[in-house]
This record gives C-alpha cells, sequence and structure tokens, in this order.
C-alpha cells in the first residue's frame, strides 16, 4: 500500500488479522495464559476464557494450541459461526478431527465414534483438548451437547477437556444451563492493556514489521490509550486509521490529532461505552436593537457562579420577579392611561409600586435587560436567541393629578409608536 511506503513499512503493523507473529505478552495476556493451561494441563473438565471484545481473545486461545505439546495433547480449536451448523454437525468436526475417516449421521453413531477416538488418543498416553472460539454464539442445544462430552470416561478417568472462549455472554449461556453451571473448574476474564502495556504493545507491533517507534511518538500512544480503552484490536484500528490520515496530510508521523479525528470518525468516545462528539460551542447572544441595554450577563456553566445585584435579589423575592418586555409594559402602560393608581394596577403582575421609574423629560423608561433564567444555567441550542426581560429601578410614584393623565396618554402612545 502506499501509505505504508511512506512510513517505509512492507507490512501493515496494525492489522487485526490473527498473526501469531504479532502476539505481544502483555502481563495481563500471560496470567490468563497460565491459568487456562494450568486447567488444560490438569485434565479438568471445563474452563472459561471471557473478556470484553476486541481483548486478544482469539490470538490468545491459537497462542494456547501453539503451546500445548503434540506428544502431550491431542487439540482441536473449533471455532463457532452464528447459526452455521447444528449440533450435529459441530459433532462431526469434532470426530473428523479426531481421526473419524466417516463421521455418523445420527447422534447415537456419532458419540460412538467419538468415545472410540478418544478412548485411542487415552491410550497413547495423550490427553485430548477441545477448545471453542466464539462460543457465546452457540445455542443453547450446541452448548449442551458439548458439555455432554465431560461426561465421557475411560478407566475412571475423563476423556476430554474442553476449553470455552467468548465474551460476557458466554458468562449468561454458562448460568443458564443449571447442568453446566457447577462443572466449571476454571474461569478466567482478560483485563485490558494498562498504559506502560499499551506503549509497549505499539511498540511491538512496529518493530515486529521493522518499522520506525518514531512513527507513533509518546503522545499519540496516550491518545490511543485515551480511545482505545486498553483492546488490542481498538488500538491496531484507530492507529491504522491515524496513520492513513497522517499520509494524508504529509507528514512522517502520527500526532493526536490524526487519532482523535479517526476517533470521531469511527464514532468511538474517551469513555467505555461512549460515542465520540463534538464539543458543543456556546453562540453569543444578540442584544436587541430597540432597546439600549446594559452589557449582558454571559451564559454560564453553573448557576452558583451568578452574582446578583441588589435589585435582581430584591426582584427574585417577590412571586414574579421580571414582566415580559411586550406584555407586562403594554399592560402597566394601559393601566396608568385608565388613570388608576401604580398600586393598585399593578398588583396582578406582581410587581409593588416602587416598580416603574420613568425619566419624564427623556419621555423612556429606564430598563435594564438580563438574561432569561434558562440561559443563566447554560442551556444551548443551535442558534441561541434571549427575549429580553425587564427589571425595572425602584422609585416613587405620585397619585397623578386631575388633567395630568392627558400628558402621559400622548408620551406613552409615543413611545409605543416607536
Amino acid at each position: 500500500m502506499e501509505h505504508l511506503q511512506h512510513f517505509g513499512l512492507m507490512q501493515d503493523p496494525f492489522s487485526n488479522e490473527p498473526d501469531l507473529r504479532f502476539y505481544f505478552e502483555s502481563a495481563s495476556h500471560r496470567d490468563a495464559q497460565r491459568r487456562v493451561e494450568r486447567g488444560l494441563r490438569q485434565r479438568k473438565g471445563l474452563t472459561l476464557l471471557t473478556g470484553d471484545g476486541g481483548m486478544g481473545k482469539t490470538m490468545l486461545a491459537r497462542r494456547i494450541l501453539d503451546a500445548l505439546e503434540e506428544e502431550v495433547f491431542e487439540a482441536t480449536l473449533l471455532v463457532m459461526l452464528p447459526g452455521a451448523a447444528d449440533a450435529t454437525g459441530i459433532l462431526q468436526r469434532f470426530a473428523r478431527q479426531l481421526g473419524a475417516e466417516a463421521p455418523a449421521g445420527d447422534r447415537a453413531g456419532l458419540l460412538g465414534q467419538i468415545y472410540e477416538q478418544l478412548a485411542i488418543v487415552r491410550e497413547d498416553g495423550r490427553h485430548a483438548v477441545l477448545m471453542v472460539d466464539d462460543a457465546q454464539v452457540m445455542t443453547p442445544a450446541v452448548f449442551a451437547e458439548l458439555g455432554g462430552l465431560l461426561n465421557l470416561e475411560y478407566e475412571d478417568r475423563r476423556l476430554v477437556s474442553i476449553l470455552f472462549v467468548g465474551s460476557a455472554d458466554l458468562d449468561h449461556l454458562v448460568e443458564n444451563d443449571p447442568s453446566m453451571a457447577p462443572r466449571v473448574d476454571v474461569r478466567v476474564r482478560m483485563q485490558p492493556l494498562d498504559m506502560p502495556n499499551t506503549t509497549a504493545y505499539i511498540e511491538h507491533r512496529l518493530a515486529t514489521v521493522n518499522g520506525n517507534a518514531a512513527i507513533v511518538p509518546a503522545s499519540v500512544i496516550e491518545t490511543l490509550y485515551k480511545f482505545g480503552r486498553g483492546r488490542p484490536r481498538l488500538l491496531n484500528t484507530l492507529a491504522d486509521n491515524a496513520l492513513f490520515e497522517a499520509y494524508l496530510a504529509g507528514r512522517d508521523a502520527i500526532d493526536p490529532g490524526d487519532v482523535e479525528r479517526a476517533a470521531a470518525d469511527l464514532g468511538i468516545g474517551p469513555d467505555p461505552g461512549s460515542t465520540f462528539s463534538q464539543s458543543v460551542m456556546t453562540a453569543p447572544i444578540p442584544a436587541s436593537a430597540d432597546v439600549e441595554a446594559a452589557p449582558v450577563a454571559p451564559i454560564l456553566e453553573n448557576v452558583a457562579e451568578l452574582e446578583l445585584t441588589p435589585e435582581m435579589a430584591s426582584a427574585a423575592e417577590s412571586p414574579i420577579a421580571t414582566v415580559d418586555l411586550d406584555e407586562g409594559l403594554e399592560a402597566a402602560l394601559e393601566d396608568f392611561g385608565n388613570g388608576a393608581s401604580a398600586s393598585g394596577n399593578l398588583s396582578g403582575t406582581g410587581l409593588g409600586s416602587d416598580a416603574l421609574q420613568f425619566d419624564v423629560e427623556a419621555a423612556a423608561p429606564a430598563v435594564e435587560a438580563v438574561p432569561s433564567a434558562s440561559a443563566s444555567v447554560g442551556l444551548v441550542s443551535e442558534e441561541p436567541t434571549l427575549e429580553p426581560e425587564l427589571i425595572l429601578a425602584e422609585a416613587e410614584l405620585a397619585p397623578l393629578e386631575a388633567g395630568e393623565d392627558d400628558q402621559f396618554d400622548d408620551i406613552f402612545v409615543e413611545l409605543i409608536e416607536e
């Protein structure tokens, strides 16, 4: 591939193919292998190897298969495919692996052939091992049939040990079979790579193909660990995509941004189980063109950070702290136009007699625009807008003298029309 040649690589270092040349013996893998092999070498009945997807279980299973000496074990590895075979088909495959030339078509005949081949293995001084990868996809019928092989004995000794390899669903499959749950002798769960092992893993991958370690700097490995969560398969996928991003940019090494771009494209987030999302930016709140307002308070991420002015604190104590510019002011002006007293006609709005102050000389109300309550607690929308509200200054309004209501009517109509 052209992008691999750009970095001086003759082979893909981050392939997810189960190639044992790339097997990396992390602390987690080494511990799991030792525990599984102990169960097989002691001829235990059923061993479970489980872990989250992409933890390297298949690679480890092949590594264990390769480590079992042929002169000591007759080991068979079967890989399950969803719905690919029934119980009889699986048993036929196992019989064929054991040496049966023409596996029987009926269950009774097939089990007889398997028993005969297992007895031959025992007489040769070896022990039979059946390893099943992706065991979580087995149907309950297949699971029960394979588990039944543990009942086969020869000269008071078990003829076969079974290793089931799969995801956490395998644990549920075992727990839902009352006859199998008590027969689990060894249970091993793989753990994700920590940061030091992630670094060693990436370096091992590059060294296997004679690649330069400088292609993946330390800062990039930290980002890979953040998004890859210690899962070898996910680390490979992210590193492979990031490598291509660096190639497209014409650089000789990956940078953290390449990994973040790869994670975004793949929908991978930095936390387990999460998906990647772009950070949301808060747009500025447009000031009203009709009201000469004081500077609008910024949207706060935490409402506790809002510092209330004395006027705002006082207004907050009343049932309705603010009044809408269009509705509240219009109603208040209409009441004054009808010649009513301030205290009497503003009581329905929750505003006291000191709620309004007018600069008669300027013929305009003194108002202060503030963000609404929803904006104060940091609610974000695609195009944030803010309807200005009023906190009206304190003042004493004297009762209107006879004949003055017409003068105020003219001022109020002029304000509304403007």
